[in-house]
């Protein structure tokens, strides 16, 4: 894990990807234990919103949703604006995790996929921080192909670690590369496959 403390905010453009911010946060090491229970919504929350969140992770492949429950009970969720230029944005505090997604802005450019994968990004986030040790975050990378171009410093071949985990994790979680499907860090697909690339995900020791 990066020892540096930050926050990873995901940010939406209206062209042909997202640029994407890194912004302080505080660092959560990955050896907390799972913590099973349900995800918490910010008083208020509309219960479409709710539903919508919850049917996002509901499309995750039985592998990932193991994943997803182990944190879920860490997790507080906010429907809302996120940071400025932001399609959704995660942090940490102690050993719980604030999730922000901004569904308007995704719904009316990208529809429920772009809520799909909004939602497993940021999620994807919180498995990382909360469950995947270091050596296997490195293992990971390495299958992750670096992609052209650097984009604004933050994207293609200048993603952190951290997003092409992320973008890696939604593309795994719901099967989908992304293809025509404008949000993300222009991270290409993990190599072999999908399946090859989250099996070490798939048999992770949970309850440490």
């Amino acid at each position: 894990m990066t020892p540096a403390a930050r926050l990873v905010a995901v940010a939406l453009v209206a062209a042909v990807a997202l640029a994407w911010a890194v912004r302080p946060r505080a660092a959560a090491p990955a050896s907390a234990p799972a913590a099973k229970g349900s995800f918490t919504f910010a008083p208020g929350t509309a219960p479409g919103d709710q539903e919508a969140f919850l049917a996002a992770v509901a499309t995750a492949r039985p592998e990932a949703r193991r994943l997803l429950d182990a944190v879920a009970g860490r997790v507080d969720v906010t429907v809302a604006t996120a940071d400025p230029g932001a399609a959704g944005t995660t942090s940490t505090h102690g050993e719980r995790f604030t999730v922000v997604v901004d569904f308007a802005q995704v719904a009316a450019r990208l529809g429920e996929r772009g809520i799909r994968r909004l939602v497993l990004h940021e999620l994807g986030h919180v498995v990382d921080f909360a469950l995947v040790p270091a050596d296997l975050d490195r293992r990971l990378d390495a299958g992750i192909p670096r992609g052209y171009g650097c984009m604004d410093g933050v994207a293609g071949a200048c993603a952190a670690r951290e997003e092409r985990f992320a973008e890696s994790f939604a593309k795994w979680a719901s099967g989908d590369i992304g293809s025509e499907l404008y949000i993300g860090y222009a991270v290409p697909p993990p190599e072999p496959t999908l399946e090859a690339w989250g099996r070490p995900l798939a048999s992770l020791p949970l309850g440490r």
